[in-house]
């Protein structure tokens, strides 16, 4: 279903406007388009991609709203990450997955583009704030309660839904959130636009509007009208093939969700939040597998194969460790110490981890990045990763599921199988934490990690790496990750900004 006009044209950094009205019926039958993004080293999707997927079970009526952002980096991804329709049928819900625009099509802040006091290069956001206007206006024809609406987001999704937390322009739009594996994040303007310019000057220079790509970077930092028609003339498949590796989790490689004043504060999230709802944040236990590099790389850094071997587990084990608790406790601590009103709970997924009941050996994988994707959808992107048949994760998944609708009804996540949650506190910093066996389900309630000092005292004395190995693992594996702040500070890693 079409919430807003193709963002195409002259409308390309523009705030979206209101699809073309129709008369006759519109055949809204096929999933939503992809948005236009880098695949297989080729552009792919189209620009015309706000449009939304809506699951809903037969005879809905008043029914919770989850109004759901895929993953991806903000660069990749599609409505399809996760079909709604199991979550839809076991919850008692509407679910509305959002396309909405990606990489510098969705998230562009160079000054050219900026054209008033109000503008904002987080033009993503824009497009996430028009959905929920379209679900307050039209959701109760499928069956939803406009009064009811629960935001939900994983991975870059997640940040996203975070990101809408200290927005002012989210007040009002939506009564819980829920982020899975997705922590806070925001971006310096300035230097995200350094960034920019820097990822796009090569295309300035094969238009021939410059000679090299050092005067088109600083032309490209430019407030002038060529600069701005330059762009809106570009071939939008040749701008979504800048910055287009996705899978790092660093921040410099693709900036976005820009502190600039008008959609997020200029300070992040140092004053907790302007739209405190109940949250839940969600993180699984080994997050960092998917993003932890091949062992070819750390051979190419000057390691032995032995080395390379025991530095890949070395990286997963205490990359994760920063990963889970960038995604759950650290950024529960942030939105408090900020004067965050609402209840926060946390919850872990251990199932698939090293010491897990139910280990995940295969690819290194263990508790993975996505995997309360199939715990929530039978089909999804990161299903067949794991085999995740056993009667053990079905239990598991049947808990968290109860749980989460729950949630989306009252704002509280409450399920049969699982002990009393309470949220989290400074005071009392706790996580679910979920596992099964081949049959059961395993729920307790551990203290959750208070910060990362702990995290980085062990690195610093684990010698199961030498010394050389560890430096390098440290500067060019897990520098400058979204969760590494504190890492790259205690280590003076060089920064990668521009």
């Amino acid at each position: 279903v079409p919430y807003a006009a193709a963002p195409a044209g002259l409308l390309r950094w523009q705030p979206p406007q209101d699809p073309a009205s129709w008369t006759g019926p519109l055949d809204c039958t096929a999933p939503a388009p992809l948005a236009l993004q880098p695949c297989n080293g080729m552009p792919v999707g189209v620009e015309d991609c706000l449009r939304l997927d809506i699951y809903a079970p037969d005879g809905a009526a008043q029914l919770p709203v989850v109004v759901y952002f895929h993953g991806g980096g903000n660069r990749t991804g599609s409505t399809r990450e996760m079909s709604g329709a199991k979550l839809a049928a076991r919850a008692g819900c509407v679910f509305v997955s959002v396309g909405y625009r990606l990489g510098l099509l969705g998230f562009n802040c160079l000054p050219a583009l900026q054209n008033g006091p109000d503008s904002t290069g987080n033009y993503a956001l824009l497009d996430a704030a028009k959905a929920f206007d379209w679900v307050r206006d039209n959701i109760a024809a499928f069956g939803g309660d406009p009064g009811n609406v629960t935001a939900m987001g994983f991975s870059a999704g997640g940040r996203d839904v975070l990101a809408m937390l200290a927005s002012p322009c989210f007040a009002g739009r939506f009564h819980k959130a829920v982020s899975l594996s997705g922590g806070l994040s925001a971006a310096d303007p300035q230097a995200s636009a350094r960034q920019i310019a820097r990822a796009l000057a090569p295309l300035a220079v094969e238009d021939g509007l410059c000679p090299d790509p050092e005067t088109a970077f600083g032309w490209l930092l430019e407030d002038r009208e060529e600069v701005r028609r330059w762009l809106y003339d570009l071939d939008p498949a040749r701008i979504c093939m800048q910055m287009p590796d996705g899978g790092d989790l660093r921040m410099s490689s693709f900036p976005h969700l820009y502190a600039d004043g008008v959609t997020l504060p200029r300070d992040g999230f140092a004053r907790g939040a302007c739209n405190a709802v109940p949250l839940l944040l969600a993180t699984a236990s080994t997050e960092f597998s998917l993003f932890n590099p091949f062992p070819d790389f750390y051979q190419a850094q000057g390691l032995t194969a032995g080395e390379a071997a025991a530095a890949r587990q070395w990286a997963v084990g205490y990359g994760s460790e920063l990963y889970q608790l960038y995604n759950g406790a650290a950024a529960a601590r942030t939105l408090t110490d900020g004067g965050y009103a609402a209840p926060i709970w946390l919850c872990r997924i251990a199932y698939g981890a090293p010491d897990s009941r139910s280990p995940i050996h295969a690819l290194g994988l263990g508790s993975y990045h996505g995997i309360c994707l199939p715990m929530l959808s039978d089909e999804n992107d990161l299903a067949g990763l794991a085999g995740l048949s056993s009667a053990g994760f079905a239990a598991m998944s049947d808990a968290f599921l109860q749980a989460v609708g729950a949630f989306l009804r009252t704002g509280t996540p409450r399920a049969d199988a699982l002990p009393a949650w309470q949220p989290w506190t400074a005071d009392r910093p706790e996580a679910l934490v979920l596992d099964a066996d081949d049959r059961t389900l395993d729920a307790c309630i551990r203290p959750a990690p208070a910060g990362c000092d702990g995290i980085l005292n062990a690195m610093e004395a684990d010698g199961a790496l030498s010394p050389h190995a560890k430096e390098v693992t440290v500067r060019t594996v897990l520098n400058g990750r979204l969760f590494s702040a504190a890492l790259d500070a205690r280590w003076h890693n060089p920064s990668l900004w521009t």
